[in-house]
């Protein structure tokens, strides 16, 4: 399982890193799209400077996966940008096209590798906790009063 999840971390990292990096150093053409709302889309983000964040995020979130640093932070960083992406190439460039397998896969590998890093995210989910300063003064809680 261990490798099998090794492989998804590889794939998505070699995804997102071209991808974030041929924004700053073309490395390939950028796809505009080809349905009028797509293009819509992807022209408000590139005219609001939302697109270079979409592509440093994607850069530093690949990074980070592909060294294996913070890789739970990364996938969480890093979900808004995979189902915008997998939204751009379903719902606005076609459910039956090439680029929505594309954006299926995308949001497949973010996913597979949240439930695969899940033990990380389990304490998020905890009922009933209590907030705690203990961190920021170096006691460890009740032990540190008696």
């Amino acid at each position: 399982m261990q490798y099998a999840v090794w492989m998804v971390r590889l794939i998505y990292a070699a995804w997102m890193i071209p991808a974030g990096l041929n924004h700053f150093y073309q490395l390939y053409p950028q796809p505009l799209g080809n349905e009028p709302l797509s293009i819509g889309v992807f022209t408000a983000l590139l005219d609001s400077g939302l697109f270079t964040v979409v592509k440093a995020v994607e850069l530093i979130a690949g990074l980070m996966l592909l060294f294996g640093f913070r890789v739970p932070l990364a996938l969480v960083i890093v979900l808004p940008v995979s189902f915008t992406v997998w939204y751009w190439d379903t719902e606005l460039q076609g459910w039956w096209t090439a680029s929505a397998i594309y954006g299926w896969g995308v949001v497949s590998c973010n996913v597979l590798l949240i439930l695969a890093y899940w033990d990380s995210y389990r304490d998020m989910f905890a009922d009933n906790v209590q907030p705690s300063l203990d961190w920021l003064t170096g006691s460890k809680g009740s032990e540190a009063q008696s």
